[in-house]
C-alpha cells in the first residue's frame, strides 16, 4: 500500500510539472506568429522582460534588450532590438521613463501592408 501511495504521488508530481512546462512555452496572445501587440511601460518587471523574451524566441522574434535600470520598481531606461525571422530589424532606446511612456512592440500584416514598429509613436 505504501508502493501504491509513494508511485501515485510522484505520478501527479510529474503531471503537475509536465504542465506547468507546457504553459510557459506557449506564447500568450499578444505574442502570435506574425504578429506583436505589446506594451513595454514603467511597470514592466524583469520577470515580464524575460517572459516576453521567452514568448518571441518561441515564436522566432528575436528580442534582446540591455541598459535596463529600474528605481523602486519602476522601470527607468531600456535599449532593444527585434529581429524578424527574414531579418528586418527595429531598435529604440529609452533613456528616461515615467508614467506617461509607453513603448509599444508591434507587428501586423504582410507584404507592403505590413506594419513592424517599436515606440511611442506606432501608427494606429
Amino acid at each position: 500500500m505504501k508502493h501504491f501511495a509513494f508511485l501515485l504521488g510522484t505520478a501527479l508530481c510529474l503531471l503537475g510539472t509536465s504542465t506547468d512546462a507546457q504553459a510557459q512555452s506557449t506564447p500568450n496572445d499578444a505574442v502570435q506568429p506574425g504578429y506583436l501587440n505589446v506594451h513595454i511601460t514603467e511597470n514592466t518587471t524583469r520577470e515580464n522582460l524575460a517572459q516576453l523574451q521567452k514568448d518571441m524566441s518561441t515564436v522566432n522574434i528575436g528580442f534582446r534588450y540591455d541598459m535596463v535600470d529600474w528605481v523602486d520598481g519602476k522601470l527607468q531606461s531600456i535599449r532593444f532590438a527585434l529581429i524578424l525571422q527574414d531579418g528586418t530589424m527595429v531598435r529604440n532606446a529609452y533613456e528616461a521613463m515615467d508614467a506617461s511612456t509607453d513603448v509599444w512592440l508591434r507587428l501586423e500584416g504582410e507584404g507592403a501592408s505590413r506594419i513592424f514598429c517599436a515606440g511611442s509613436e506606432c501608427a494606429e
